[in-house]
């Protein structure tokens, strides 16, 4: 049994209307405990949707979501406890600060889990700590923060009631090259301490090719594919036609083998470097 299972799930929007959309159509696929998923998909494709469903925000229509066995829309103690195990956050988390520190922030969802007041401290500390969110800052009104650091102190705030499943919704979003690492380091951090279950919602090929155990491809509400980097970057022609793209390092080999390389398809800079430099050595494969 995987951690997550999603079982024939389908939703719409505007039924009886002129706005009818179908969100997501029968659909179905599983998740161990501890994989990094990256969800992509053109805009429209259901993404967001399914995002809201894991987090029992949105119940589906037809089918069942189960995490750990467990029907998560069976009754309101299910659908509670999933938004307590599932950490939902949205796209630009920042504009969603409210508190008057950081600290208070970040505390707000562990003391509405009903946690005393030592435990929401270690858990504030800790969820600062995954961020690299400075101790001296968590006295600081988070309205007087850097872009980025707003943005750690609001994950901080989802990280701080240690969700069994982390969902980020474009977490690197907005954010310049250095920012983008910084964020995707600190998820890492999260999902190697707690064992967490990542879910990242990205239009970067990049990122998904970079974090994700597997990656979910989602096209007009339905599943194009679902598997490794390598196996769904391999359809790099079905995913463009889908307004998608590949790696932008995947595209450079495959310009290399049009020029006659015997170039292979890579998905991190790693690979590019170390394939790249052994063709400088060797040369046209004629």
């Amino acid at each position: 049994m995987a951690f997550i299972e999603v079982k024939n799930v389908s939703f719409g929007y505007g039924h009886k209307t002129p706005f009818e959309v179908q969100a997501l159509n029968n659909v179905s696929f599983s998740v161990e405990k501890g994989e990094c998923i990256s969800v992509i998909g053109h805009t429209g494709s259901g993404k967001s949707t399914l995002m809201q469903m894991l987090n029992a925000l949105i119940k589906p229509e037809a089918g069942e979501i189960l995490i750990n066995g467990k029907n998560i829309n069976a009754d309101k103690k299910s659908v509670s406890a999933a938004r307590f195990t599932v950490g939902l956050c949205f796209q630009y988390p920042e504009y969603q600060l409210f508190g008057e520190t950081c600290f208070e922030d970040i505390a707000f969802g562990p003391r509405n889990m009903g946690l005393n007041e030592e435990e929401v401290k270690k858990r504030v500390l800790q969820a600062a700590g995954f961020v690299h969110l400075k101790t001296e800052k968590l006295d600081v009104s988070p309205f007087d923060l850097s872009g980025g650091q707003k943005r750690r102190c609001a994950i901080a705030g989802v990280m701080a009631m240690l969700p069994e499943v982390l969902i980020l919704d474009e977490p690197t979003a907005g954010l310049d090259p250095s920012g983008r690492e910084s964020v995707l380091r600190m998820i890492e951090r999260y999902r190697e301490h707690t064992g967490a279950t990542v879910i990242l919602v990205t239009h970067s090929m990049e990122i998904a090719a970079q974090m994700s155990n597997r990656i979910l491809v989602l096209n007009k509400g339905e599943i194009a594919y679902y598997g490794t980097p390598q196996e769904i970057f391999s359809h790099s022609n079905e995913l463009i036609s889908m307004g998608l793209n590949v790696p932008s390092f995947t595209k450079i080999m495959i310009a290399l083998r049009r020029l006659g390389y015997n170039a292979q398809d890579v998905y991190t800079v790693e690979e590019a470097a170390k394939q790249i430099g052994a063709l400088i050595r060797g040369g046209r494969d004629t």
